[in-house]
């Protein structure tokens, strides 16, 4: 059983209740432990020359961050006040101890013993025992009584010193220097009679045996050595892979003690100027004793200088130049080694299988979680009795299990309790299998598709299929996810739970919901959770989840006594409780909100109330905003508020997180930030002191969560009240937002690396206080961001922190310049981001660029340019630099001089050849995107809604899905027909697509075959059985999309053979969500069924119009279920009623617009005929509902018109050339531009209004003002409105979709006008005059048509036609030989050379031929026939020949033992002139045209 198996077995199948290994670090993380002015010399040195190396070297040798606790400098004022600091080291040493891979401590330790001051926390009963001694001795315990008060809140009870500016209150008043002085100069009077005191008072006690010698000590020692205690002597593991000990000597400094400065390097008396022994002998027991015990000979490294100088280390003595470059490189080199050491460690630990980190941080997470769990039992019975049923295999409750609540309600908690459950006392002694994701939380969590590629794969190894690789497409990953749950089984269920579905990214439709199961197989339970209102996705799951199958359970808010019940509980972990004045304080704001998130943010005020603490000084407020602002305003009043409105401003603006790393460096780049840190003091370097973050991050760490983005550990706000929260206080300027987005660009771009200084000015007290000039320059001394970590090495890393951030930033700038210049006009940029993200990224950073800035046509441009370059950039990205200059080298923009400029001084070996001249069609013409994908004529289309896919049905027999932003397949629908594709119909909820032919216009293309597919995963979903494969009225969908209709015809043969076939004509309809038939069959009509439509009525109820011939010409109302008749509509003012050829239903599914003999809505609600106009109308009619309220008609050779419904009156005409045939057409939703095809036309018509005329007049004139042109028929169109944009698609019998911008028109014909000039102007060479569409050679087989020989002497080229070989000579541009292609069949398609560069070979269809490389002599008598058919070839290194084949062909074996290689998908191909090329690796030129 699972609960036996080993840890890993245990991770695998969601045991939370084990003990969990630590989950691996990826920070090296050091305390540096030291007195404060002894060692100013070695800390600042490393500060400035070796820190920033070992960052270097840790980043990009092994991708981790390198990070310094240096509490020596950046210590505000509040930390001394409060007398916190001892406290934060101790609390920073066990951090680095939990969190760093290798070294976590290192001490320098030289002959000052340091600071030693008293505890300002002592337990009752040591403090009064001590009190008792010096009363008993006859001591003032005035003092005593005066600062330290004692904590009855705190179980056992403790005495606190007060804040010092409680009693001195000019303490830390900068503002008032005198008396601050004055009051600083007391304090430490105060301070030195305390410490008399209670040292006193531990020796009498530890001599009484009423303290131990421990107890005793924490009197005595000084702060570097209980670091040193906390940090080496105490410290668990192996010391001597994480501990190092520097020790400095001065030989000569006890003799030069009564210098003046030799109180900074040793310990002197302050009343009587003599080195303090007891310091000095506890110095040496450190020293001498305590660590070579702890410590290997290697971690102690001892320096000792001859002579000491009043500098201490002073870098102009030559002595202390040796040492302190010594000192360097040997730290250097001693962190290098142990890095390098814990690296080799760690390549066993468990989370670097990445699958099993992720397990086991979201494992960890939910322990973590588990601690403060408390009640919520009514829930977890629930999830309790969902599992079980599902465990069982009850189908009654076959969908997933929903939890939802308001944000703050405590969702995640009891998710994250139901799975302790789970694994313990409900299923633990089972093999039952838990898969767990707190979504957000982890990079495999975040994004839709690595989250379902993560849970397969962890069901994958569980059920015994590891080996099996899973797909990267994420549509592959959807059909995945669905089929490896049914390898549950009732010996080992299920169970996965995912929580907050509202923290996925919303990238690839995560939030439409469609890769989620609606129903499950057998013995697979899922439960989720979500915040009801986020992206709408409950009602998205109660609107697409079977209502009877499916459990929603509230997360309420606590009852009062429960949240008190939790808030003792909690109370009393920490060893804390509150005073009853408190608790009604607590009781009264519960009263008000009983919200989870509320009771922890309350209990986090409360457990550091002390009992003393007056009511009047406790801040709460009585909501969830309310108690984060209150923490808020602590952090600054504590931290400063500048410093903290920026550090979680950073974190905040920041797009998926940020690094501490990063926030670091940029806060030491925010001078705003530092001149509030430094407006008292200088520090060494100007940069943020390390620990400040540090402080602020542990007082707000249980609402933030670190996961990973982008190869980074990044740390973000866990609950959505924090992000508001920030926003709204620290992000409501925008001058400021700006600045700050600025400021992060400037980091992720690298200006202020590499020892750059970044100038900053000097305030008027500071230039006065240090004697300093107004303004200054500085190095930062922060990370250097290059596109590549180690580019040129073998194994170079892409920055992706860099390529995703700084778009991001650059946007939010406003600074359209600064963005085209750095990101997405810069050719570097965009083809490392191409290189190490794919398009899809680089479209998306375009996409969120013209949100913003929608008018600009540089980037317009360039977007199209990249998404019309698609399959070539996707083929190799470096084929950017040919689209570049191919496209847009006459462009005149300033920055796409500048691309098209760094495009031709790039230099790359995997594109050979690179024009010299603009050879493709300029983007921003009408045409959009040519589809290329089918290999026969394309019958049918249909686009979703949401304008996000486009479904083509072609006679090749599949149907393609295509991703229109892209415009890319996404999906080939296949191997469910064995008759054209002829009709599509994609249902209003834009999931499914229903493929048919059974009204194909021959009878010998139409068959039964009803299949329904999936759009966004390509799985077949069901087939619809029982139809005759014949039919009059094509599939209708319900306006729920659960439903589809339509009409079958059924021939009886008759017995006698010279009578023709009976035809019978039913009515069908079909369940969407399972296939099942509603009815068998049902003669609607006496006769044929003219048209047939689904409608609902008032109630809910499903219902079918239908509308017969002339037989029985009434419009029929039926019930969908029952098939019940309701009503029978005619028109009673008629003797006679002429047959209703068409009906069209609004997407409500209330009103159905028909024409008897005139145009009139059927409303199903009363079934009251509505008449929209009095004029009579005969014939086939074009019916559209624009809206529920306006519908459209055209009537043959009529224009159309459009009717308001509510108004029953016509409201436009849309006035078209009669001369125009129409036989369909497809309008925009504004009603401006239309598209049109006539029968057998080879292009489809483009309407506009005139520009002249009034849109809000009741007749619109239309004209034609473009042709969107094919090579064949045009077949069907259709209109794609997405905001702000529309498209057209038109398909074609040349087996090709074709997209077109026609949001504006206007100027796509400018542009195009503008292209054709542009490219043409000025050039000599006729080809450059034709038109792109038939110039040549062909653009995509360039890499096979040209090869550049023997040091680039010569170049062997195809001619356009395929048709003859040339071998120029490149120096001189002169023909070598030339030679006809030796088959008459067919042409050139490739040519390649052997490594040797002696031989070339060429290929055309299947003949193989082989030529000298000096003379294009013939190497065979006969050419080489092969069993397959190839458009290119390629030779591999060691010599065999690989040929590269066009379309379905299956492989085959090459003759002559050559290897065969076979392409599956078509070539697309693209059209250019060569005029001019030069090689990438020299500067020779060949002239002329080769083409």
């Amino acid at each position: 059983m699972a609960a036996a198996g080993d840890i890993k077995t245990q991770l695998l199948y969601g045991r939370v209740g084990v003990s969990l290994p630590p989950l691996r670090s990826r920070v090296v993380r050091i305390f540096t432990s030291s007195t404060f002015t002894d060692t100013s010399v070695e800390r600042n040195a490393l500060m400035k020359d070796i820190y920033p190396k070992l960052k270097d070297y840790c980043k990009s040798k092994y991708g981790l961050e390198f990070q310094v606790v240096d509490m020596r400098w950046g210590v505000r004022d509040e930390a001394t006040d409060d007398h916190m600091t001892s406290e934060l080291c101790m609390n920073e040493i066990a951090a680095c101890q939990k969190l760093s891979m290798g070294p976590n401590f290192v001490t320098f330790l030289c002959q000052k013993y340091g600071y030693r001051p008293f505890p300002p926390k002592i337990p009752a009963a040591e403090f009064e025992v001590m009190r008792q001694v010096l009363v008993r001795n006859n001591a003032s315990v005035r003092l005593l009584d005066e600062w330290f008060q004692r904590d009855d809140n705190c179980v056992p009870p403790v005495y606190i010193l007060q804040p010092i500016s409680s009693r001195l209150v000019h303490f830390k008043d900068n503002d008032n220097p005198e008396r601050m002085t004055a009051d600083r100069n007391k304090w430490w009077e105060i301070f030195e009679a305390l410490q008399y005191q209670l040292r006193y008072a531990a020796t009498v006690c530890q001599q009484e045996r009423k303290m131990t010698e421990k107890q005793a000590a924490k009197f005595r020692i000084s702060v570097t050595h209980d670091e040193v205690t906390h940090g080496i002597l105490d410290a668990p593991g192996n010391k001597e892979d994480h501990c190092v000990c520097f020790i400095r000597k001065f030989n000569d400094l006890n003799q030069r003690v009564d210098h003046k400065e030799a109180k900074n390097f040793i310990d002197i008396k302050w009343d009587n100027n003599q080195v303090d022994a007891e310091a000095q002998q506890l110095l040496t027991f450190l020293r001498e004793k305590q660590l070579p015990s702890c410590l290997k000979q290697s971690n102690l490294i001892v320096s000792t200088l001859n002579n000491w100088s009043e500098k201490g280390v002073d870098v102009n003595i030559p002595e202390h130049k040796q040492y302190l470059d010594s000192f360097l490189k040997r730290f250097h080199d001693t962190m290098v080694a142990m890095i390098d050491r814990a690296f080799e460690r760690d390549k066993n630990h468990i989370s670097n299988e990445p699958m099993y980190e992720e397990i086991l941080q979201h494992l960890t997470f939910c322990k973590l979680k588990c601690t403060t769990f408390h009640g919520r039992q009514d829930l977890l019975s629930e999830v309790q009795v969902y599992l079980q049923e599902r465990a069982n295999g009850n189908q009654n409750t076959a969908s997933p299990m929903v939890i939802y609540g308001e944000s703050g309600s405590g969702k995640t908690s009891v998710v994250a309790k139901a799975v302790q459950q789970t694994a313990t006392n409900w299923f633990g002694r089972t093999d039952a299998a838990i898969v767990l994701r707190f979504l957000g939380t982890t990079p495999a969590s975040t994004g839709i598709r690595q989250l379902l590629r993560s849970v397969c794969k962890q069901i994958l190894t569980i059920y015994g299929y590891a080996d099996q690789e899973l797909p990267d497409d994420f549509f592959k990953v959807v059909r995945w996810f669905s089929q490896v749950l049914r390898y549950a089984t009732k010996k080992k269920p299920l169970f996965i739970f995912l929580d907050s579905l509202d923290q996925l990214s919303p990238a690839e439709g995560a939030h439409r919901l469609t890769w989620l199961p609606k129903q499950l197989p057998p013995h697979a339970a899922i439960v989720i959770s979500t915040l009801p209102k986020e992206h709408d996705l409950l009602s998205t799951m109660q609107y697409m989840l079977a209502p009877g199958m499916t459990r929603y359970t509230e997360v309420k808010r606590l009852s009062v006594q429960d949240s008190l019940n939790i808030m003792d509980s909690w109370l009393r972990t920490e060893n804390r409780t509150i005073t009853p004045e408190q608790r009604v304080i607590v009781t009264s704001s519960i009263e008000m909100c009983s919200l989870p998130l509320f009771l922890k943010l309350m209990f986090d005020q409360a457990s550091s109330w002390q009992s003393y603490m007056p009511t009047s000084q406790i801040n709460i407020e009585a909501s969830v905003k309310g108690m984060i602002s209150v923490i808020f305003d602590q952090l600054e009043e504590y931290h400063g508020k500048i410093l903290v409105s920026r550090a979680l401003g950073y974190m905040t603006i920041s797009e998926n997180g940020i690094a501490e790393a990063e926030l670091e460096d940029i806060l030491s780049l925010d001078d705003d930030v530092l001149q509030e840190v430094y407006a008292y003091w200088l520090p060494p370097t100007r940069r943020i002191p390390p620990l400040l973050w540090t402080r602020i991050r542990a007082e707000i760490n249980d609402y933030l969560v670190e996961r990973e983005a982008e190869g980074a550990r990044v740390i973000y706000w866990y609950h959505r009240q924090f992000i508001e929260a920030a926003r709204e206080r620290y992000l409501n300027d925008d001058h400021l937002v700006k600045k700050m987005h600025k400021l992060c660009a400037e980091y992720f771009i690298g200006i202020w690396s590499g020892g750059k200084k970044k100038p900053f000015t000097y305030t008027k007290q500071q230039m006065q206080k240090f004697g300093k000039p107004q303004r200054d320059e500085e190095d930062r001394k922060v990370a250097p961001q290059p596109l590549e970590f180690g580019e040129g090495q073998q194994q170079a890393r892409f920055n992706i922190r860099k390529l995703e951030q700084l778009p991001f930033h650059e946007i939010h700038t406003s600074d359209l310049d600064h963005l085209k210049d750095n990101t997405l006009c810069s050719l570097p940029f965009i083809l490392t981001k191409l290189r190490g993200m794919g398009l899809g990224e680089v479209l998306q950073d375009f996409g969120m660029a013209l949100a913003k800035y929608e008018d600009d046509g540089e980037l317009r441009v360039l977007s199209d340019t990249l998404r019309g370059g698609a399959s070539a950039l996707r083929e190799n990205p470096f084929n950017l630099i040919v689209e570049i200059i191919g496209r847009l080298k006459n462009f005149e923009g300033k920055s796409i001089k500048k691309l098209v400029a760094e495009a031709e001084k790039a230099t790359t070996t995997t594109v050979p050849l690179i024009p010299y001249n603009q050879c493709f069609p300029a983007p921003g013409g009408l045409l959009r995107s040519h589809l290329l994908g089918h290999t026969d004529s394309v019958l049918c289309l249909a686009s979703t809604t949401n304008g996000r896919f486009i479904v083509s049905g072609s006679r090749d027999l599949t149907a393609i899905v295509w991703d229109l932003e892209s415009s890319t397949i996404l999906h080939r629908l296949a191997g469910h027909h064995t008759r054209p594709i002829t009709q599509i119909e994609i249902t209003p909820d834009n999931i499914l697509a229903v493929t048919y032919n059974f009204i194909a216009e021959s009878k010998e293309d139409r068959s039964p075959e009803i299949n329904v597919w999936n759009i966004e995963t390509g799985d077949l979903f069901i087939k619809l059985a029982g139809h005759t494969g014949d039919g009059d009225v094509g599939m209708r969908v319900s306006s729920d999309s659960k439903f589809a209709v339509c009409t079958m015809i059924l021939s009886i043969k008759q017995e006698d053979y010279w009578r023709p076939s009976e035809q019978k004509h039913y009515m069908k309809a079909w369940s969407l969500e399972n296939g099942r038939e509603l009815f068998r069959g049902v003669e609607a009509h006496k006769g044929q069924i003219n048209d047939i439509v689904p409608a609902r009525a008032q109630n809910g109820r499903n219902l079918i119009v239908t509308c017969g011939d002339t037989l029985d010409p009434a419009i029929k109302i039926w019930d969908m279920f029952t098939c019940q008749l309701l009503r029978e509509v005619l028109d009673r003012r008629k003797r006679q009623n002429h047959p209703t050829l068409d009906l069209e239903v609004s997407s409500n599914g209330q009103y159905v617009a028909f024409q008897f003999y005139r145009h009139a809505i059927l409303d199903v609600h009363t079934c009251v005929i509505i008449d929209l106009t009095d004029e009579e109308t005969r014939g086939s009619c074009l019916i559209s509902f624009l809206t529920d309220k306006e519908v459209l008609f055209k009537n043959e050779s009529e224009s159309p018109v459009i009717y308001n419904i509510e108004e029953r009156k016509l409201v436009r005409t849309l006035k078209i050339n009669r001369s125009h045939e129409v036989d369909l057409f497809a309008i925009t939703d504004d009603c401006k531009t239309m598209v049109s095809i006539g029968e057998n036309s080879e292009k489809a018509l483009l309407w506009q209004v005139k520009e002249n005329g009034n849109f809000e007049s009741a007749t619109l004139d239309f004209k034609i003002v473009a042709d969107l042109p094919h090579n064949a028929k045009v077949n069907a169109i259709t209109v794609v409105n997405v905001n702000p944009t529309v498209f057209a698609a038109t398909a074609s019998l040349d087996n090709s979709v074709k997209i077109w911008n026609i949001a504006n028109v206007k100027q796509a014909l400018k542009q195009e006008a503008e292209n054709k000039r542009q490219t043409s102007r000025g050039s000599k060479n006729e080809e450059a005059k034709k038109p792109f569409n038939i110039r040549c050679p062909n653009l995509r087989l360039l890499v096979h048509r040209a090869r550049i020989l023997e040091d680039e002497k010569r170049i062997a080229i195809v001619n356009s036609l395929g048709t003859s070989l040339s071998l120029y000579d490149v120096e001189e541009g002169t023909l070598i030989a030339s030679v006809d292609w030796v088959s008459k069949r067919g042409s050139i398609g490739g040519i390649d050379t052997t490594p040797d560069g002696k031989r070339l070979y060429a290929l055309g269809e299947n003949v193989l031929m082989e030529y000298d490389t000096n003379s294009l002599q013939q190497q065979y008598e006969k050419p080489k026939t092969l069993d397959v058919y190839g458009h290119g070839i390629r030779v591999s290194e060691n010599g065999s020949t690989s040929a590269i084949s066009e379309g379905m062909t299956p492989a085959g074996s090459i003759l002559n033992a050559y290897t065969s290689m076979m392409s599956t998908t078509s070539g697309i191909w693209a059209s250019m002139t060569i005029h001019r090329y030069r090689t990438l690796s020299s500067s020779s030129v060949a002239n002329g045209c080769f083409s």
